[in-house]
C-alpha cells in the first residue's frame, strides 16, 4: 500500500537528484555526417524496449518533484509495493496541485537513487509511450509559431521559474526534432536574452541549454548527438488536460 506523508517541503530542483539515472532510448538511428548535418534513419534490427518515452519521463520528473516524499530512513519495500507507489504518483495530473499529502517513496533518498535501484519498476510503470503521441496539444506543431508567441513563452518560463515551478516544454522543428525537456533554471543574458538550463532525458547527467534570443524572439537548442543544434519552436506541455 502507498504511504502518505503530510510533509510539505519547499525546495529547489536539484539536477543530480531530481532526474532519472537511465536514458530514454530513441526509435531512430542518428548518424552525424558533418558539423551541420545528421542523418536520421530507421533502426536495422532490434528497437530498444524503453524507447519513445521522453513524454512519460518528463511528465514523471514533474510528478515526482511535486508529489513524492523520498524517505531513505524507512526500510525498502517489495517490488509490487514500489509498483503501486510509481503508479499512484504517475496518475496524479502533472498540472494539478496534487493531493494534500505527498506519496512516500521508502528506502531511497531521491529520484536518481530510486531509478538506479528500481530501474525496471519505473520503466514498466511510468506509462505506455503511444498515448502521449496522441495528446491534442501535440497538433500545435503543424501551425506556424509567431515570434510574439515565443516571446510570451520566454516570459512565462521566466515567471514560472521565479516562483519555483519547473516546467515541461515541447520543442519541434518537425522532421529534425520533436522532443520534450524539463526547464528548471535560467540565467539572464545580455540584451534580454535568457539561458534556460534543461533536463534532456536522452542525455542523463548532462546539463543542456535552451537559449532565448530577444533580438529575434526565438529559441535555440544546444547541439546534441541527435540534433544539429539551432532554432526550435517551444510550446508549453502538461499545463492542462489538453496541453
Amino acid at each position: 500500500m502507498a504511504v502518505l506523508s503530510t510533509t510539505a517541503r519547499s525546495r529547489n530542483f536539484d539536477f543530480h537528484a531530481d532526474t532519472f539515472a537511465f536514458a530514454n532510448q530513441t526509435y531512430f538511428d542518428y548518424k552525424q555526417l558533418s558539423e551541420t548535418q545528421i542523418q536520421i534513419s530507421r533502426r536495422h534490427g532490434h528497437v530498444p524496449d524503453f524507447s519513445r518515452h521522453c513524454f512519460q519521463m518528463c511528465r514523471s520528473v514533474l510528478q515526482f518533484f511535486k508529489f513524492a516524499d523520498f524517505r531513505p530512513d524507512l526500510p525498502k519495500v517489495s517490488e509490487p509495493e514500489y509498483q503501486e507507489v510509481v503508479r499512484k504518483i504517475s496518475r496524479i495530473p502533472a498540472w494539478s496541485s496534487g493531493p494534500k499529502d505527498k506519496i512516500v517513496v521508502p528506502g531511497y533518498r531521491d529520484l536518481h537513487d530510486f531509478s538506479l535501484g528500481e530501474t525496471m519498476v519505473l520503466q514498466r510503470n511510468l506509462g505506455l509511450w503511444w498515448p502521449a503521441y496522441w495528446r491534442l496539444g501535440n497538433w500545435r506543431i503543424v501551425d506556424p509559431e509567431p515570434r510574439c508567441g515565443q516571446e510570451r513563452m520566454a516570459k512565462w518560463l521566466r515567471n514560472e521559474l521565479d516562483h519555483g515551478r519547473i516546467r515541461d516544454v515541447y520543442i519541434t522543428r518537425l522532421k529534425p526534432i520533436n522532443h520534450c525537456l524539463v526547464v528548471y533554471r535560467y540565467t539572464p543574458g545580455q540584451n534580454g536574452d535568457l539561458i534556460f538550463d534543461v533536463y534532456d532525458v536522452n542525455q542523463p547527467g548532462k546539463i543542456v541549454h535552451l537559449t532565448y534570443r530577444a533580438s529575434d524572439r526565438s529559441f535555440y537548442f544546444d547541439k546534441t548527438w541527435y540534433y544539429r543544434g539551432g532554432l526550435v519552436s517551444v510550446m508549453s506541455l502538461y499545463v492542462s488536460p489538453l496541453f
